[in-house]
């Protein structure tokens, strides 16, 4: 392994395979959780695929009160999640148990039922704009979470100054060797660039003056890289007390094993999900590259922050709201986790088949890797699917009229739709069904979206000539309201795009000052 070549990526690439080997036979002498350890304590990424019971009863989770052991219904306790995020350490999330069929009836309307009321709103309804006009954020995030939240705000009107330098950049805007990449246009886009090097002390106080003009601070570091570059929450409140920041790790800002690495998908085995996303009695995972849960963390971060500025205009203080990556997983897959609680051991993987209905699964369309998603959640749906499908002969049988007998049979029925959808086109497959009531969908890949005419319809792509990129399609918004203009959509900035206007507007430098300073390292710019 000491051949110069195989410091690179594809030297690696090409005893791939030997390595694997080695890693398994070292590996097979430990316990998944010993691994974990000792690649951190090495500064390698590393995180233990755990199985939902393991989850539960995991020493992190433990020390975090990511579940807690309350009644979820009257009379039935168990291990409930208990929320995506916290505000000043103060979890966001479970309050009280699900209520039964007119439990509160008898104090809907009394005095006491609304104990925090507040006033309706006064005046008349202000004209269309956007909600975030007037806020300003600035974004320390690198790769997804913290961007991502930052660019939400950037979207519906605040302006976002993206924080960066030259020795620390967002390492999605360099991963093609140069300083703008694709990704890195999407997560930031409708940004302002400011470029300075926080490290040195001047370049620090810069910063903390900005800080004294903010709303909101986004960063998804490791733990503790704000407070050890000097902007951490406890100094900037101090500058700017109604400052809300915005942090999300890896496995959370405390907690037993709040000092691991990892990237946004190394919390996929930790919080359960490559143990579950995989098909029932099968060998090693299936594993997954997609990069969840980074889009929705940074989606869970914005809501984070602006639970923060909602509580800042009641109380005129800011705080500091917290999302762990990795319980965005935990937390999307609270049912499962919930029924492992209650048995343990009865929740594990069945591929694309579900408890809840039956059949329900991807099947093959015509064309290479064309598939159409297909639920059946009841009796009424099963007997939408035997019309669409011409009422066959071996879809009569009386089995299948029941969610049991369905279940029983699936294997049967899979292979009978398959042959079904196998020769027409997803699209195709879906519009029959839909005409029928049946619920599907086809699998759609990017540039499928870009080409649907609802999407298009609805102003989902948003095409625009990136510098650096070339012609890029954005995603549009989210969602739509009353009152609010449409999103506002204009290239991601260069690393200090808009240092030297920043420097003037907001900091109150005059052109000398700041050109020595970018003389000096300190500002940085893009010419």
């Amino acid at each position: 392994l000491r051949e110069p070549k195989y410091e690179s990526f594809l030297g690696r690439m090409e005893i791939a395979d030997a390595l694997n080997v080695m890693i398994g036979d070292l590996f097979a002498t430990m316990s998944h959780e010993e691994v974990a350890f000792e690649a951190q304590k090495r500064g390698i990424v590393c995180t233990p695929v755990l199985t939902p019971n393991e989850v539960i009863d995991n020493e992190h989770f433990r020390s975090r009160e990511t579940f807690l052991q309350v009644d979820y219904a009257n009379g039935a306790a168990g291990p409930v999640a208990s929320g995506f995020f916290e505000l000043d350490r103060q979890r966001l999330g479970f309050r009280r148990r699900a209520p039964g069929i007119d439990e509160h009836a008898d104090r809907i309307g009394s005095a006491d039922f609304w104990a925090d009321a507040r006033p309706r709103p006064g005046g008349s309804r202000p004209d269309p704009s956007r909600p975030f006009e007037g806020l300003r954020v600035l974004d320390f995030g690198i790769g997804g979470v913290g961007v991502e939240a930052a660019r939400l705000f950037a979207d519906w009107g605040a302006d976002v100054i993206k924080v960066e330098s030259r020795t620390y950049p967002d390492f999605i805007r360099v991963v093609m060797s140069t300083e703008m990449s694709g990704s890195f246009a999407s997560s930031n886009r409708s940004k302002r660039g400011f470029g300075v090097d926080i490290k040195k002390e001047e370049g620090r106080r810069l910063v903390h003056e900005l800080m004294k003009q903010a709303d909101v601070v986004t960063e998804n570091g490791s733990t503790g890289m704000m407070d050890g570059l000097g902007i951490g929450y406890d100094t900037i409140s101090k500058l700017n007390p109604g400052i809300v920041m915005a942090s999300s790790q890896l496995l959370g800002d405390h907690g037993a094993w709040s000092d691991w690495i990892g990237y946004g998908p190394s919390t996929q085995p930790i919080g359960g999900l490559v143990h579950l996303w995989d098909y029932a009695e099968e060998g090693p995972p299936a594993g997954s590259t997609s990069i969840f849960p980074d889009h929705l963390a940074g989606r869970l971060l914005s809501i984070a922050a602006l639970s923060g500025l909602i509580r800042r205009q009641r109380t005129k203080r800011g705080g500091h709201a917290s999302v762990a990556q990795a319980e965005a997983v935990a937390n999307m897959l609270s049912d499962q986790m919930l029924k492992a609680g209650l048995e343990p051991g009865s929740v594990g993987p069945r591929g694309n088949r579900s408890e809840r209905g039956a059949p329900w699964g991807s099947y093959p369309c015509a064309g290479d890797d064309q598939w159409v998603v297909i639920t059946i959640r009841d009796d009424a749906d099963w007997g939408r699917l035997k019309s669409a499908l011409g009422d066959p002969e071996w879809a009569r049988s009386a089995e299948y009229d029941s969610l049991a007998g369905r279940h029983a049979g699936q294997d049967e029925i899979d292979e009978r739709l398959r042959e079904w959808t196998a020769g027409q086109a997803k699209r195709s497959v879906t519009a029959t069904l839909q005409m029928f009531g049946v619920p599907a969908a086809p699998m759609y890949t990017a540039s499928d979206q870009l080409g649907d005419p609802h999407l298009q319809a609805r102003g989902y792509g948003r095409w625009l000539d990136q510098p650096g990129v070339g012609w890029i399609a954005y995603e549009g918004p989210p969602y739509r309201a009353t009152g609010m203009e449409d999103i506002a959509v204009f290239e991601a900035p260069w690393i200090g795009g808009q240092t030297r206007e920043i420097a003037r507007e907001l900091l109150g430098l005059g052109d000398a000052e700041v050109e020595r300073l970018i003389d000096e390292g300190i500002l940085e710019v893009t010419e």
